[in-house]
């Protein structure tokens, strides 16, 4: 859990109520220059002297202190996702203030059945600890699901007002892109944000993983027709600019050619003679083409197109072979430490959202935060009158939180509740963020596939209303067994399957019994015991080939040793250094816990961690010319496969 740090309070309070203070200045039309905000915000007195600590200046010390304080604070809330504006007074001052639509969107209230489905969808999609997660379930946010951004917000924000955004990009170089934002394309668990080029340029798509800056909303807005508006529809992550369809066969196993006639739309099998199938699968372009024949490794033998052929040679000649610096002189960024505004306004969400309001041990449960933080940032929030002289007090201000104690004279262990109080009727809980609102419909979508409930429907139509269907979702059609599989883990039976492995050739029996299904990087993986191993195990629902037979579970098997069972690749096991060209930056970038460095050549470095070796082959296969391995111990990691490949030829 986390625990409370030193400097960390004065900061929290500062940022939340500046925040805060700038929405109202939007509302109230009152614009305010930094004098204003520098001589007149007050948060409490650290470290507190009394149960009711006393109002002090937010920002204390000499001018230039004063001054640097106040632009990393702005800095701090545009990071977040908030567009702090600029404006001129009509007495010709500078004043700043907070358009809360920028970062919030409209409410939208959901049906008891709605706010259900959306904590089962949220549960199978995961969305980590900074998501949206924690807001509708009673327990802390597991792994899995889609990469959190907070640069969603401001893109949704732009999409829905047409005006053009401006982000820093890392692609062949860094540098600043100034686009036309137009939808987002949620693919294989990649976003992309699919934008015109200013002035009527190409349509391109910009993933949010590689934004390395939040995008700024810019003035100018933009008018698109129905023409742009289908070439944004069509578009798709592809890595030539005209694909050229190629018809692909190849030899493979009966089990291997059974999976890749689920997987691929449109293939076909034929038995051959000699017990081999022969299946032909026709792809969008030369790449998609070459990537099959590589994740099929030494499972499949190409039969043609022959120029194919002399592609694939040329390319396992260079799986992880060049120069790299060593793994040792590549300095890595320190981990960056949690977001306390963004943790503050969770917390703040979560309380606004309920009718009743929260105790300190369901909010520490909910956020795995220690109690003593729940009790330190809640009760902030409580006293909050940042401008006190100035204006009217809390009763007008926008985080009013009231505190109720069952034992007042022990507050500082008691297990408080804490509630919004609205000062009207008409006054609406704290809305989502918009990236929020991303993240529910995603989750939604993919709940759907694994069952039907009218409440799902109905709560998607709810966001799409709101955001003006700015999101396109492509699903994945090779998993027809994912709602025979959650019927297993809802209905508690045991499944005798069929299943084919990463890198095995033939499919084998397993007898498991499935606990928790969950989406990581666009697959859905089941947990489950597996009786073969006798052990825990972890199993992907589209290699999955036929399931035998079923039957009720009758053993307890106790609960599974490993919390975070999706992500374990990205805590346990050695640590690699890869160096990567950009254009297969692709591959690295889902790895979980994967971390990343600009090189002065022009080259990436990722780190992660590997529990096997031959996961690590396999990546530098499909990897082929632009990585190589800076770890010394992998440095011919991928070596012996792609020999094995190429005297298969």
């Amino acid at each position: 859990m986390s625990s409370p740090r030193a400097g960390v309070e004065p900061s929290r309070e500062r940022i939340v109520a500046l925040v805060l203070l700038l929405q109202r200045a939007f509302t109230d039309n009152r614009p305010l220059t930094q004098d204003e905000i520098v001589r007149d915000l007050k948060i409490d007195e650290y470290p507190a002297t009394s149960r009711s600590p006393k109002k002090v200046g937010a920002y204390l010390g000499n001018d230039t202190a004063v001054r640097q304080k106040f632009e990393r604070d702005k800095a701090r809330i545009r990071d977040l996702g908030f567009q702090i504006e600029t404006v001129v007074r009509p007495d010709d001052l500078v004043g700043y203030q907070i358009d809360p639509s920028s970062g919030y969107a409209p409410p939208i209230h959901f049906t008891p059945q709605e706010n259900r489905v959306v904590a089962t969808a949220l549960g199978f999609c995961g969305f980590g600890k900074s998501g949206a997660f924690s807001v509708f379930n009673d327990g802390p946010a597991g792994d899995g699901g889609l990469e959190f951004s907070a640069f969603l917000t401001p893109a949704i924000r732009a999409i829905k007002v047409r005006r053009a955004v401006s982000f820093e990009y890392q692609s062949s170089v860094r540098k600043v892109r100034v686009v036309e934002p137009l939808e987002i394309l949620h693919e294989g668990g990649t976003s992309y944000l699919v934008a015109r080029e200013v002035g009527g340029g190409m349509i391109k798509g910009y993933r949010f993983s590689r934004m390395t800056s939040m995008p700024v909303v810019l003035d100018e807005r933009f008018v698109v027709d129905e023409a742009t508006r289908g070439l944004a529809a069509s578009w798709r992550p592809q890595y030539q600019r005209r694909p050229t369809p190629i018809d692909v066969v190849v030899l493979t196993n009966r089990d291997y050619a059974d999976l890749l006639v689920r997987q691929y739309d449109g293939a076909v099998a034929a038995a051959k003679k000699d017990g081999r199938v022969e299946v032909g699968i026709t792809f969008d372009s030369p790449h998609g083409a070459l990537r099959f024949i590589l994740e099929g490794a030494e499972r499949v033998r190409l039969v043609n197109p022959k120029t194919l052929l002399k592609e694939l040679k040329e390319w396992l000649g260079h799986v992880n072979r060049g120069k790299s610096p060593a793994a040792e002189d590549i300095k890595f960024p320190a981990l960056a430490s949690g977001d306390v505004l963004g943790q503050t306004l969770q917390l703040l969400h979560a309380v606004y959202n309920s009718e009743d309001g929260l105790r300190v041990s369901e909010l520490a449960k909910r956020f795995s935060l220690d109690p003593d933080l729940v009790r330190s940032i809640m009760g902030r929030l409580v006293t909050l009158e940042p401008m006190v002289d100035a204006f009217d007090g809390a009763m007008a201000f926008p985080a009013r939180v009231i505190k109720d104690c069952d034992d007042w004279d022990h507050e500082d262990t008691d297990d408080s509740i804490y509630r919004a109080e609205f000062v009207s009727d008409d006054d609406e809980p704290s809305p989502f963020m918009w990236r929020d609102l991303f993240e529910l419909n995603v989750a939604l979508r993919e709940a759907s596939r694994l069952f039907e409930d009218p409440a799902i429907f109905s709560a998607i139509e709810k966001i799409e209303e709101v955001t003006s269907h700015f999101m396109r979702i492509e699903y994945p059609h090779n998993e027809q067994l994912l709602s025979a599989v959650y019927e297993a883990v809802t209905s508690r039976e045991q499944l005798k399957i069929t299943y084919n492995s990463a890198s095995s050739e033939t499919a084998e029996e397993r007898c498991i019994e499935p606990s928790e299904v969950k989406v990581l990087n666009g697959h859905t993986y089941v947990r489950a015991f597996c009786l073969t191993r006798n052990d825990w195990r972890t199993f992907r629902v589209d290699r999955i080939g036929t399931i035998l037979a079923k039957s009720l579970i009758t053993d307890d098997r106790g609960t599974d040793p490993v919390s975070n069972w999706l992500t374990a690749v990205g805590e346990e096991g050695d640590e690699v250094v890869v160096i990567v060209e950009r254009y297969v930056r692709y591959l690295f970038e889902p790895l979980p816990g994967a971390q990343w460095v600009s090189l002065a050549d022009g080259r990436h470095a990722v780190r992660f961690h590997v529990s096997n070796s031959t996961f690590l082959d396999h990546l530098m296969l499909l990897a082929g010319p632009g990585a190589v391995v800076a770890t010394e111990k992998f440095a011919t990691a991928g070596h012996d496969l792609a020999d094995r490949i190429a005297s298969q030829l």
